[in-house]
């Protein structure tokens, strides 16, 4: 295992793509112990053939057609009447939209790259400071990973072997509660402030909720055929994906053929980079569990941490270190099959830990050096990174608030999937 780590360490820090590095890393270890090399390949195609992850391009085509439909516009605008005309209203709105959006892509990526351009466009035509503005922005976005569907679930889950739905509904309220504490952090940050900004013109309530009636009915039938028993994850995220292309090339005629490919050729290219890392992460989990790193994982956490309370912390600090270096969707195919049979064991409820896991390196999206959504933020707003780091950081504290509400109190997470599908 000791070579595994080395070989994976060094392809990592001369810049060999993570997928490529994970490969390595597990091939080393089947020619230094003489394994048996079918076994690698064995592993490989048998992590592909998982039929949970047919979901992952799927919710990725749905936002890319969001975003080229028309469909992220009429949510932005409700959001915009919902918030009303208070001071601050489009920090509140950008949040609210975040929020809905979440609620359909699953992917803070695709929420920042499509959302993202309109929200920045509104803020500063109404004179919005740009690092008021990119800030919330990009912040935002981080939504996306926690309020179902969420692609990292899909990922922890088919892992871990979680149910899915059940780690959708766990991450229903702190998704919530996170998207209250950006709107407290956001409001506070506007009042020190005091911009001389303009209030944007008044969008009728009534006409907005008209015109994005469509729109927003698409996290209700996703969600609502998943938990309802009528479709399984996977197959609510093919509903979502095909809901969307009729709502933007039938409905609101707003697709053309040339954009419906183009979406195709964006999803075939975001997706494929995940799932090649997926699979090359199968065989390093077999080396895993063959060192049973995991059972010496858990015997260590639950032999030097008694309380599961300070064991929870530990991980959470550690997960926060992780997502400052690594890449999120990586760092999660590397430590769910360590870090999930390890805390399971030692007591922690399986989509608490899930959660914990997903939310936690989901910060890791906005702290520097690796930070995705600030590199994107960058590029959509045209400010240098450091100025977009510094707009992003005063919102750290409160994400890591959540955290902490996870460990203290998980029944955020377990109240509402038990009660719906009790054990």
């Amino acid at each position: 295992m000791i070579v595994s780590v080395i070989v994976l360490l060094i392809a990592l820090v001369i810049g060999t793509p993570v997928a490529f590095a994970i490969g390595m890393s597990a091939l080393a270890y089947f020619l230094y112990t003489g394994a048996n090399l079918l076994t690698l390949a064995q592993q490989f195609i048998g992590q592909m053939s998982s039929l949970s992850l047919i979901a992952v391009p799927f919710f990725v085509l749905t936002g890319e057609l969001m975003n080229r439909g028309g469909i992220t516009r009429r949510i932005f605008n409700f959001a915009l009447a919902a918030t009303g005309r208070i001071p601050g209203a489009l920090g509140h709105a950008n949040v609210v939209a975040g929020m809905i959006f979440a609620g359909m892509s699953g992917s803070a990526i695709a929420d920042l790259a499509s959302l993202g351009k309109i929200e920045l466009k509104a803020m500063r035509e109404n004179n919005y400071p740009d690092d008021l503005s990119v800030g919330v922005t990009v912040v935002s976005s981080t939504l996306g990973p926690i309020i179902p569907p969420s692609i990292n679930m899909v990922i922890f889950g088919s892992i871990v072997n979680v149910p899915i739905g059940l780690l959708f509904l766990g991450g229903v309220f702190p998704g919530l509660i996170a998207g209250v504490m950006m709107m407290i952090t956001f409001a506070f940050l506007f009042w020190r402030r005091a911009p001389k900004t303009t209030v944007p013109a008044r969008i009728p309530f009534m006409r907005a909720l008209r015109e994005a009636f469509w729109s927003l009915m698409t996290p209700v039938i996703l969600l609502g055929a998943m938990f309802s028993g009528v479709a399984t994850p996977t197959e609510a995220s093919i509903l979502a994906a095909i809901y969307s292309a009729i709502l933007a090339g039938l409905i609101y005629r707003e697709l053309t053929w040339d954009e419906f490919f183009e979406a195709i050729l964006s999803t075939a290219i975001l997706s494929g980079s995940v799932l090649v890392i997926i699979a090359f992460a199968a065989p390093l989990g077999w080396v895993i569990s063959r060192e049973q790193v995991a059972m010496a994982l858990s015997t260590a956490l639950v032999g030097s941490v008694h309380n599961v309370t300070l064991m929870m912390m530990s991980v959470a600090f550690f997960l926060l270190i992780v997502g400052t270096f690594m890449e999120v969707v990586a760092a999660l195919i590397l430590l769910s099959p360590i870090l999930g049979p390890a805390m399971i064991a030692a007591g922690v409820d399986p989509l608490v830990v899930g959660l914990l896991l997903v939310f936690t390196l989901g910060i890791g999206l906005i702290t520097p050096p690796v930070g995705l959504c600030l590199y994107v933020g960058s590029q959509v707003s045209g400010m240098r990174l450091e100025k977009v780091v510094a707009a992003a950081a005063p919102y750290i504290p409160s994400l890591i608030f959540v955290v902490l509400l996870i460990i203290l109190f998980p029944q955020i997470v377990t109240w509402l999937p038990y009660h719906l599908y009790p054990k």
